[in-house]
């Protein structure tokens, strides 16, 4: 153990100043022993911090091991672009399909197939339909063709036909052409 005592000395100076000197006195425990002893007692402590670092530096491997990604060998990497590549046709063929119904679905309300590329997947295809027919019957009322003077080939009975005599069916077949030829196919 080392016990320290400090002395303040002043001494003055040739020019006459006064200078303080620190002297510091030590006590000092001296151990005695052999070069082996000594030499033992300090490769024993070497051993020692050498078996702390030793294990300081396994574990710090291993936590480098833990979070250090594993490398792929080539035939992991080709199997997860295999899967990747199955994964993308998957969906490349649902989409294929659920497009297709929706065609099937459209072709069977009477509308154009072609009208899928407007529409997304889960639009509710009767209500389409009856929007598209309403619209259209709305144009249709408004812009449409109505016939005049539209007479009806139904006031005339076969009948009736039969009972008319020459002049009245010539006149009849050149006004109603139509009606006519029904008649006479009929005999």
């Amino acid at each position: 153990m080392e016990e320290n005592k400090n002395t303040n000395v002043d001494t003055q100076t040739s020019d006459g100043a006064q200078a303080t000197t620190n002297r510091a006195e030590s006590t000092e425990k001296v151990v005695t022993m052999s070069q082996t002893d000594f030499d033992k007692a300090i490769q024993s402590a070497e051993d020692r911090v050498r078996g702390k670092m030793s294990k300081t530096i396994k574990e710090l491997q291993e936590k480098v091991k833990e979070l250090t990604p594993v490398e792929k060998t080539q035939d992991q990497i080709d199997l997860e672009n295999r899967i990747a590549a199955l994964e993308k046709s998957e969906k490349e063929v649902a989409a294929q399909k659920k497009r297709l119904d929706i065609q099937e679905q459209l072709s069977g309300k009477g509308i154009d197939k072609s009208m899928v590329d407007f529409l997304r997947a889960d639009a509710d295809l009767e209500a389409f339909s009856d929007l598209i027919d309403t619209i259209t019957k709305t144009r249709m009322k408004s812009s449409g063709y109505v016939p005049g003077e539209h007479t009806s080939d139904d006031k005339i009975t076969p009948e009736d036909f039969k009972k008319m005599t020459y002049s009245e069916k010539v006149n009849f077949s050149q006004a109603h052409p139509e009606a006519y030829k029904r008649f006479m196919g009929r005999k």
